[in-house]
């Protein structure tokens, strides 16, 4: 509890609900603002972060104890014109310091579908930037949003998390890397359009390659793709000469058979004076025949080789994910004690308060002594008095903290009392 409060967490994401319920339940932007006024006006939360992606729509709140986030599972359910019953089975709900852990693992892409990705992080950064701009946080979420950015940040420094590669793209930069050291003022072709060759062609000039050339048997489909990439359209019979002059082939055809056959490479690479090739084979069947590979100069690869190493890379992931799950569980326990300590901050205010009127009306009363005092000596005693208030509230202060930090609202509040002024 903080301060008399559930933190709650509760939403639906990839893993709970198929795409047709996630549509549904989608939130747009612009329409984010709305929902902040309408979860206010009915007092269904104190402080509400809304966080809505293609693959998850999560409220993250501060609600009443006895609620415990059903008003707004109920307000969910009918903002979008569904029934509760057609929600069941897909929502799923997190309180207290488990709620803080699953805000930690979404923005540490623990939770993702592909882990360690990095774009959630942005998407959170969003979501708490909306929430502040209508006014839907506080004092609980704004010092959870910073622990949360910094919890992020200290996963992707002290893991690996986001660095091997987990998909055929970003396989195929890595492999060309092996070969080359450096993309930057490298040249590649994609011959054909199938969906994976494409994916590469476009990890690879993410990463740096200089051009793109196209060669497809449909001379429309090559220009339009070379317009996409920034690059340049050839037909089929240009082929050969272009292999003789570019770094990296990434071939994608339909064609059954060996497009690519070993006599024909031969001939390029003779061309070439054995300068390295890339070759990337996505076709299957095989366009580029195996013994292509024997080639000085020629290295091959398959799909297979990159589906490869993009399941290490996926190892390797989940390995730097239970560093990181074990960093989320310690940072979310000393979050969540950390955020109910605050909730004596209004107690503790009060407390101070009550004190600070008495030290003042002290001096007021001895106004007559303090006058024959130098400037110099009336500080003197300003501080000293000061230093005496504080140092008689730090155990009252310290013992405040932690019965909010254990949740203690009764003895918190008798605490309070006990120092309550006589207007009180």
């Amino acid at each position: 509890m903080i301060g008399g409060r559930e933190l709650v967490s509760l939403g639906l994401n990839h893993r709970t609900a198929p795409v047709e319920v996630r549509e549904r339940i989608a939130i747009a932007a612009p329409e984010i603002a709305q929902h902040f006024l309408a979860i206010r006006e009915q007092s269904l939360s104190e402080e509400t972060v809304i966080l809505s992606t293609c693959n998850r729509v999560e409220l993250y709140a501060v609600v009443p104890p006895d609620d415990g986030g059903a008003g707004l599972t109920r307000y969910l359910a009918r903002a979008h014109g569904l029934r509760q019953k057609e929600l069941h089975g897909h929502l799923y709900r997190f309180t207290g310091t488990e709620a803080v852990s699953h805000l930690f693992r979404v923005a540490s892409s623990l939770d993702s579908m592909v882990v360690g990705e990095p774009q959630i992080l942005g998407q959170v950064k969003s979501a708490f930037r909306l929430a502040r701009e209508n006014g839907a946080i506080g004092r609980v979420m704004h010092p959870l949003m910073r622990r949360t950015l910094s919890v992020a940040k200290r996963i992707r420094t002290e893991t690996r998390i986001g660095q091997a590669s987990v998909s055929v793209g970003t396989s195929g930069v890595d492999l060309a890397r092996q070969v080359f050291g450096r993309l930057d003022d490298k040249r590649a072709l994609l011959l054909g359009a199938g969906e994976m060759g494409t994916l590469v062609a476009r990890a690879l000039l993410a990463h740096g390659a200089e051009e793109l050339v196209v060669a497809n048997r449909t001379w429309q489909r090559a220009v339009d793709l070379s317009l996409q990439f920034g690059g340049t359209a050839i037909h089929l019979d240009q082929v050969d000469g272009y292999l003789e002059r570019v770094d990296i082939a990434i071939v994608s055809t339909s064609t059954s058979g060996h497009l690519l056959t070993r006599a024909r490479m031969a001939s390029v690479m003779r061309a070439r004076r054995y300068r390295p090739l890339f070759l990337v084979d996505l076709s299957v069947p095989r366009n580029v025949a195996p013994d292509v590979h024997e080639l000085e100069g020629a290295y091959v690869f398959n799909i297979d080789d990159l589906s490869e190493v993009a399941r290490a890379g996926l190892e390797k992931r989940q390995r730097e994910a239970t560093v990181a799950e074990q960093i989320v569980r310690d940072e979310a326990a000393r979050c969540y004690e950390s955020l109910g300590a605050r909730s004596a901050d209004p107690v503790i205010t009060r407390i101070t308060r009550v004190a600070e009127d008495a030290r003042v009306a002290e001096l007021e009363r001895s106004q007559a002594v303090l006058a024959d005092m130098t400037e110099e000596q009336r500080a003197v005693v300003d501080a000293m008095t000061r230093s005496m208030m504080k140092r008689t509230l730090h155990n009252v202060i310290r013992q405040a903290r932690a019965h909010a930090a254990a949740g203690d609202e009764d003895a918190l509040r008798t605490l309070g009392d006990a120092f309550s002024g006589e207007d009180e």
